[in-house]
């Protein structure tokens, strides 16, 4: 295998490490543009190493089980490091966290298999917690406007919960197909 199949997971391992500092700059209290500029790069790793991975034929294993602990992971901290700020609410990373575990302990065995597919709600779900991190981030928030990222960061934990009861349904029925 060409050391070029492995950039998808360099950028998998790159968003992993990248939680790190992210995570301190916003327990510090530096967020505002800067900060929101970096979670933006962070959440645009998991697009560009899916893509590089379905479109050059570069799957592998090890991607296949480190991209979802990388986005896991990132959420769950850069959201608790959010509501920890005040930016969120703290509804919102206890959701995460009990939903992921729950679904870990529930999927593993099909999960470790291969037998488990994202789903389209699972997407969506990513996509949404992946903009009210981004917006949560962002500099001071007033109005109607002030209200997004908290709405969104909402939406995307509901749908975390729906996305996590239909990997777990989908698990016992050894269902495996797309959704």
């Amino acid at each position: 295998m060409r050391i070029t199949h492995q950039l998808p997971n360099v950028f998998t391992a790159v968003r992993l490490v990248a939680t790190v500092p992210l995570v301190r700059r916003i327990r510090s209290g530096r967020t505002g543009v800067g900060t929101a500029v970096g979670v933006a790069a962070w959440a645009a790793t998991d697009w560009v190493d899916g893509q590089l991975a379905r479109r050059m034929h570069w799957e592998s294993v090890l991607g296949s089980a480190l991209d979802p602990l990388a986005d896991r992971a990132g959420i769950a901290a850069i959201a608790w490091s959010l509501a920890r700020a005040g930016q969120l609410p703290r509804s919102v990373p206890i959701t995460v966290l009990i939903v992921d575990i729950t679904t870990a302990l529930l999927t593993s065995k099909a999960a470790y298999r291969g037998q488990l597919r994202v789903s389209s709600v699972g997407k969506v779900r990513s996509a949404i917690l992946f903009v009210a991190l981004v917006a949560a981030a962002g500099p001071g928030k007033r109005g109607r406007l002030g209200r997004m990222p908290r709405a969104l960061a909402d939406l995307g934990a509901a749908l975390h919960m729906l996305a996590g009861v239909r990997y777990i349904r989908a698990a016992r029925r050894g269902d495996t197909r797309e959704r």
